[in-house]
């Protein structure tokens, strides 16, 4: 299994925003926990010593997963848990999965001040194909994903200007299910540049790139996220 299939298939890493639980996928740390217990339980030591060290292992393993719980994860996340919020659980707001913001959308800096502006476009929902006609070193799907391509067009606006590749970083998918999808690194066939391959942009300045995502393949609708908005194509 390659690192790219245990990221697929990590666990779901879970933060409360006090209306609902959201979902962002995550290579989870805790798929060590088998092993290291794997290991206690064929060494030579049993009895009482195993024991012992059967417990410790699960009792660290219950108190880091209730730490997660409690503590959440970084601050990206904790920005990105602002307008994710339940059906029917408070009135609705512009930004929401009901009511995304429109195009073009305003991303602002971590200090403030506005830094870009986006549009984008999906032009691919069902890529698996396309993706391994790009590059034959591109990895595939796991089994029940598809990648999805967009196509992104940033504008600059901070005087001190601003890398389109911020684009990639700062975006996820949504599906209508409430999870969350991050961008993919991947080659892109001749003529289609990734966003990371764009110039600094100055006020007024463009460039269009590619985004590459890995969704369910059930997914029937997509919205872009950022900073705890809701986009919409």
């Amino acid at each position: 299994m390659t690192t790219m299939d245990v990221a697929r298939f990590a666990r779901a890493e879970r933060d409360d925003d006090g209306a609902q639980w959201i979902e962002r996928r995550r290579v989870a740390a805790a798929w060590i926990a088998p092993t290291a217990l794997a290991g206690a339980r064929s060494g030579e030591k049993k009895g009482r010593m195993g024991t012992l060290v059967v417990g410790a292992i699960v009792a660290a393993f219950v108190l880091i997963t209730a730490a997660n719980g409690i503590s959440g994860v970084g601050a990206g996340d904790a920005r990105a848990s602002d307008g994710w919020l339940a059906a029917g659980a408070q009135a609705a707001k512009q930004g929401d999965r009901a009511n995304p913001l429109p195009e073009p959308y305003t991303a602002k800096g971590l200090l403030g001040g506005e830094k870009y502006s986006l549009t984008g476009r999906v032009v691919d929902a069902d890529a698996n194909a396309a993706v391994a006609g790009y590059n034959r070193f591109n990895e595939e799907a796991p089994i029940g994903f598809t990648y999805v391509i967009v196509e992104l067009t940033m504008t600059g606006i901070d005087p001190d200007g601003v890398e389109p590749s911020l684009a990639s970083f700062d975006l996820s998918l949504a599906t209508p299910e409430g999870e969350l999808y991050d961008s993919e690194a991947i080659a892109y066939a001749d003529g289609m540049p990734a966003m990371s391959d764009g110039p600094t942009l100055y006020p007024g300045s463009s460039f269009t790139g590619y985004t590459a995502y890995i969704v369910p393949d059930t997914a029937e609708s997509l919205l872009m996220y950022e900073d705890g908005n809701c986009i919409s194509f």
